[in-house]
């Protein structure tokens, strides 16, 4: 079509909604500081040691050659390791903060540039994961726990098989070791990563499978009786696998920087991966617990 024609030019409506849009979109990056992990962590930008030698914090950008950042306090970033994130894990004393719904928030839609921000030194504006992970996991055992989930439906079972129902609780974390398996594997130092930082990425992953699991069950803190909860359990098991891979692909695609038209492939093995991986968690899992409760 000839780009002179009548029908080229936008009307003057449209012309307001994409400048609207343009200068919507400006405003937002005005926000990000420059150069900061946040930045950084929507480019294919591969993790070296050299990225946190920079005299500059990850956190907010502003240039930085002393411990801690003038500007917004944060510690100068280092590359993540075992012991760095156990001791961040316990030097986190406050956990009811913004950064806390700050980063609850934003992992329904960016699981994976969550991750990606905290391995690239934006650590501040989120919490720690092991820390948010224990608060969610946590508030999906008083879940189970109110609603009877794992039992409802089945009060002819066993004092032994409700005690086996009654660990199964703690299945639900399992995920986290499946998600590591499979990024290690199939996306081994891609971009630079190293296994600390691809468990960053599986601990905040896991916790975004948690929180639509919560959301789930939502209704049943309503609707409580036993044959509700046994009902929604059994539908549950027919859409949530496809809830929760859905979560893990996104992660995947927005942590690892997938380019979906060439590495569709790569991202179907991952998922294949980490479902195959999980099963056999559950199942080895559910092998040990039976040993454990009927002490052999």
């Amino acid at each position: 079509m000839n780009n002179d024609s009548p029908t080229s030019d936008p009307s003057p409506p449209v012309r307001r909604r994409i400048r609207l849009r343009r200068a919507a979109g400006t405003l937002l990056r005005s926000f990000v500081p420059p150069k900061s992990g946040v930045d950084l962590a929507d480019t294919d930008m591969v993790v070296t040691d050299a990225h946190f030698a920079a005299p500059l914090c990850r956190n907010c950008g502003n240039p930085c050659t002393t411990p801690f950042c003038s500007g917004c306090g944060q510690g100068m970033s280092k590359r993540i390791s075992y012991g760095d994130l156990w001791q961040e894990f316990w030097q986190s004393k406050r956990l009811f903060q913004m950064g806390a719904l700050h980063t609850l928030l934003r992992l329904f839609s960016k699981p994976g540039v969550v991750a990606r921000e905290y391995v690239l030194g934006a650590r501040k504006r989120h919490v720690h994961p092991f820390t948010l992970l224990v608060f969610t996991v946590g508030l999906l055992v008083l879940m189970l726990g109110r609603t009877n989930y794992l039992l409802a439906g089945q009060e002819q079972l066993g004092p032994v098989m409700a005690q086996v129902a009654t660990w199964s609780r703690w299945s639900f974390t399992l995920g986290l070791f499946a998600l590591f398996i499979a990024g290690l594997v199939v996306f081994w130092r891609r971009l630079g990563y190293n296994p600390v930082e691809t468990l960053v990425m599986a601990t905040y992953t896991q916790i975004g499978v948690i929180i639509v699991n919560l959301i789930n069950m939502l209704p049943l803190l309503i609707w409580d009786s036993s044959a509700t909860v046994a009902r929604h359990r059994a539908l549950s098991a027919n859409y949530m696998n496809v809830v929760e891979l859905a979560v893990v692909a996104l992660a995947f695609h927005q942590f690892f920087r997938i380019r979906l038209r060439e590495e569709w492939w790569r991202l179907l093995l991952a998922l294949a991966l980490y479902y195959a991986a999980k099963e056999l968690l559950l199942h080895l899992y559910g092998r040990l617990v039976v040993r454990i409760v009927l002490g052999l």
